[in-house]
């Protein structure tokens, strides 16, 4: 009767120290669950500061390399690994001093040249973030990233195409239109169901007179490749294949892609299914007229 009841006793209080183990257990990985998430919240604030603000760090620099040069700058290669030689610096293309659109395959934003750290132009994954830019608007000898001399008296015209640029010494009427100066210039953006974000107004020819007013071509895109990594090159200058799934529309904004007058970069709502649905990536995709206003380019007021 002592030992059975010694044994009970024995027997509770082990089931008792298991109970414990377990309870500091489940805690212990409960903690740990929240702290992941937590942190994966704090990095997503991180990019949507670094991209989504319109005075994010980049935003603020390109607008600033505008200002004084109006143009853009060309990406910077992702293949050069941190610390050698030409990292981070723009790569234009010669004669041209433009940005050859299938040797932007690879580009990533150009720190050193921005004035802005590696650090700046880097997600919280450590991945470098993706630069993309119509050509003729980081084109040195043209330097189209400039409205002052548009004015919106100006009558619209048939005139299009990307390299229009506004005339100095204009007054009024004989100035160009603003709208006839963004016709055709600018980089694509859709949602992930097909609906336009940013959509350069179409070449002239059978368009209407007046031109539309849709001209809101993006000046650049800018991509951060998310949690998951996939398609953006590393410091090491690798790109990397993405820790999951990859879907369908993150694939345009890989930046091995080179660019091309076809190309639709993808903005499309956040998704972690692990199939082609599957979207983790940031952008930023401000229009050239918001670009040429934080530069105090922007064109002139009708007068």
């Amino acid at each position: 009767m002592v030992r059975a009841r010694i044994n009970r006793q024995a027997g509770g209080v082990l089931l008792a120290v298991v109970g414990v183990v377990l309870v500091v257990a489940l805690a212990v990985f409960a903690k740990t669950i929240l702290q992941d998430v937590q942190r994966g919240l704090s990095k997503q604030r991180v990019i949507a500061m670094t991209l989504g603000a319109s005075d994010s760090k980049i935003d603020k620099a390109l607008a600033n390399f505008v200002a004084q040069n109006k143009r853009l700058p060309c990406p910077a290669d992702g293949t050069v690994a941190s610390g050698a030689l030409n990292a981070g610096v723009e790569k234009p293309f010669p004669p041209t001093g433009s940005c050859n659109p299938v040797n932007q395959a690879n580009g990533v934003v150009p720190w050193v040249t921005l004035g802005i750290s590696e650090g700046d132009a880097a997600d919280p994954w450590n991945g470098r973030i993706t630069y993309r830019v119509q050509p003729e608007l980081a084109s040195n000898p043209a330097k189209l990233m400039d409205m002052s001399w548009c004015d919106p008296a100006g009558t619209p015209t048939g005139a299009s195409g990307p390299a229009l640029a506004c005339t100095p010494g204009c007054a009024g009427a004989t100035c160009m239109n603003p709208v006839n100066f963004l016709y055709a210039k600018g980089l694509r953006v859709q949602d992930g169901a097909g609906g336009w974000l940013n959509q350069p107004a179409p070449a002239w020819a059978g368009a209407p007179t007046p031109p539309p007013s849709n001209a809101n071509g993006a000046a650049y895109v800018l991509i951060s490749h998310g949690p998951t990594g996939a398609g953006a090159y590393n410091s090491a200058g690798i790109v990397q294949t993405g820790s999951t799934f990859v879907g369908s529309n993150e694939m345009p904004n890989f930046a091995v892609m080179p660019l091309t007058g076809a190309t639709i970069f993808i903005d499309a709502a956040q998704n972690a299914s692990a199939n082609l649905t599957h979207f983790d990536d940031y952008l930023s995709h401000p229009t050239i007229a918001t670009v040429l206003g934080h530069a105090g380019l922007g064109a002139r007021t009708a007068h």
